[in-house]
């Protein structure tokens, strides 16, 4: 498993080779195979506190990694070294007469470690400096609330002051971005942002904060250089640029008991996968541990408000996993909740502190990170932890970018026990494949209950019969 994560108070990303079932914070098992030690190394050690990673984003089209950092800048990291490393072998138990021999293995597989420690996995292609000028996050100045690579392609970033920053594609980043300013009120400001899913519902994005209720809007269609071209021969009037139009705008909650009106404060949003302009479908979290559902043809205010997190704690971040919602909090808590209830499925225990990052590799793996300085991996299936790494520094990030042992697993599980590696997108054929294979079985279980069923009750019916 491949790993990547920010350092809080270093600004460096720390890059972690682990194989599943490496556990740095405690002794290995005797009767188990020997896990190697994992590879952790440092990249972008040039930088400091004040110029920390504030977002981390896996592109799915080109593979490389993005970041915003505290000074302003926007930065594109390569990670064609690091997918080319290879990851560390088991190594079985050995009769205890090695000796010498043994020893000259073990000084050979830590030499081997510090060589690959000193390559640089994550180079940096280029940055955009001075996006927007260098802030402190304790202030009220200008700063990035989201980093976003959407279907296709674009590079999205967003700021509390409602600016909006887009780059057409990862290999224009050292490019001018085209600009927006999404409708807020002088008092307002954006703590969450998100973009509708789907290549055709780019334009569409929701966005809240604290006393800043939920807005969807769709933003202009990019003008093209043809266009533009034939727009300049025509009057100054027909050549302004549409504004950006507000095609939903929540409403808050009905008041408490005691008629107070309820405070706003948006964390987080999550769009549905089922969710359509015709039907906008979406999840806001509150900084007070509320989920609220939003269904755009049933009204403005929200179908559901539910208190998902004890004593009302923070929602610091929130996903999608599994078609499932994973939200944590500031307290070390990590649930799985059923995002059309609310209710709590199960937990992902053994976190320490603030969690600040949650990751969804593959609807399968979760990836959690925080301020007890560990990178952990949960298997979503068993809830265990089958990753616990020591990174020696708070992180507020976290990527899972490979993870050659579950394709294998599955890839032999699914497709009759091929061991090589499979792609990305032969896996992605394999996983729908099996949903295929999962609905058919559960339609046929619906019909024999239904068959059941039946029977059960003509049965029943003839007995009043022959009772009468």
């Amino acid at each position: 498993m491949k790993i990547v994560a920010s350092c809080e108070d270093t600004g460096a990303l720390k890059v972690v080779i682990a194989l599943h079932g490496t556990d740095t914070s405690s002794k290995p098992d005797e009767n188990s195979p020997k896990i190697p030690a994992p590879i952790v190394s440092t990249s972008a050690t040039e930088y400091n506190r004040n110029s920390k990673v504030i977002h981390l984003v896996h592109s799915q089209h080109t593979g490389n990694i993005v970041v915003t950092r505290q000074n302003g800048s926007v930065e594109l990291y390569d990670t064609s070294v690091l997918m080319e490393t290879e990851e560390p072998q088991i190594i079985e138990e050995e009769t205890k007469n090695e000796g010498e021999d043994g020893n000259a293995k073990n000084t050979k597989e830590q030499t081997i470690e510090e060589e690959k420690e000193e390559v640089d996995l994550l180079p940096i292609i280029y940055s955009h400096k001075d996006v927007i000028p260098a802030f402190k996050l304790t202030s009220d100045d200008e700063k990035f609330i989201a980093l976003i690579i959407d279907d296709s392609g674009r590079v999205v970033v967003a700021t509390n002051k409602g600016s909006v920053f887009i780059w057409n594609s990862e290999e224009e980043l050292n490019k001018t971005p085209l600009k927006y300013n999404l409708p807020l009120n002088e008092t307002e400001v954006v703590e969450a942002f998100k973009i509708h899913p789907g290549k055709e519902n780019i334009n569409y994005i929701a966005y809240g904060g604290k006393e800043t209720d939920l807005r969807i809007v769709k933003l202009p269609e990019v003008q093209t250089s043809e266009s533009k071209k034939s727009k300049k021969s025509k009057k100054s009037k027909e050549s302004i640029e549409p504004e950006i139009e507000i095609v939903f705008k929540a409403k808050n909650i009905t008041n408490s008991t005691l008629n107070l009106r309820v405070p706003i404060h948006i964390k987080d949003i999550l769009f549905d996968n089922e969710s359509t302009p015709e039907n906008f479908k979406l999840y806001t979290f509150t900084v007070w541990g509320d989920l609220r559902i939003y269904e755009s043809k049933l009204g403005r205010k929200p179908r559901s408000s539910t208190l998902i997190l004890p004593k009302k704690a923070p929602i610091t971040k929130a996903i999608l996993l599994n078609d499932h919602i994973i939200v944590c909090d500031n307290r070390g808590i990590v649930v799985k909740v059923d995002k059309q209830t609310g209710s709590q499925i199960c937990q992902f225990k053994g976190q320490i502190g603030s969690t600040q990052s949650l990751f969804n590799f593959n609807d399968s793996i979760l990836g959690t990170t925080g301020s007890d300085r560990y990178v952990r991996a949960y298997s979503d299936e068993t809830r265990d932890c089958i990753v616990k790494v020591f990174i020696s520094a708070q992180s507020n990030n976290i990527l899972i970018i490979d993870d050659n042992e579950t394709l294998r697993r599955s890839a032999s599980k699914l497709i009759g026990g091929v061991k090589d590696v499979v792609s990305r997108a032969e896996m992605r054929e394999i996983r729908q494949k099996k949903r295929e294979e999962e609905e058919e079985e559960s339609s046929d279980e619906e019909e024999l209950w239904s068959k059941l069923e039946t029977e059960v009750t003509t049965r029943r019916k003839r007995r009043k019969l022959t009772l009468a």
